[in-house]
Parts: C-alpha cells; structure tokens; sequence
C-alpha cells in the first residue's frame, strides 16, 4: 500500500501527518481518491505537486502500491 506523506497546510487541515490507502493506478485518479475522502482539503489538492519516491511526477505516473507519495502543497515566498 502507498504510504501518503502530508505536509504544512495540508497536514493541519487533516490533522494527520500520513496515511497508508490501498490504492494502484495514476496519480491523477489518486488525486480524485483523496479529494473524495478528504473533501476538506479538495481545493488544496488541485494545485499540488506529487512526489513518489522523493521524485515529483505527473498525474500519468502509475503507482504500483509500495511507494511513499509525498503532496506538496504550494508555497509562496517573499
């Protein structure tokens, strides 16, 4: 199982740092998975990047069900 790692705003809306899904597939319907079961979080989760492994991909990258999948959310500087 994927091991989902969240981070700063993410993190303190769920209230949880990671969480383990039975999930195979695309990134891209990952995304869809995680906006159903964390609808609080759905608008953050459109504007994300996705790294497996420490490597950002795109929605097209297909997971196989061992990775850790770290979301980061966007951050702005100053």
């Amino acid at each position: 199982m994927p091991r989902v790692l969240y981070f700063s705003l993410l993190r303190e809306k769920l209230g949880i740092s990671e969480e383990e899904l039975d999930f195979r597939g695309p990134v891209g319907k990952l995304r869809e998975v995680l906006k159903e079961k964390h609808p609080e979080i759905g608008d953050l989760l459109d504007r994300v990047k996705f790294a497996v492994n420490e490597e950002y991909v795109d929605d097209d990258f297909t997971l196989e069900g061992d990775e850790r999948v770290a979301i980061i959310p966007p951050v702005s500087g100053g």
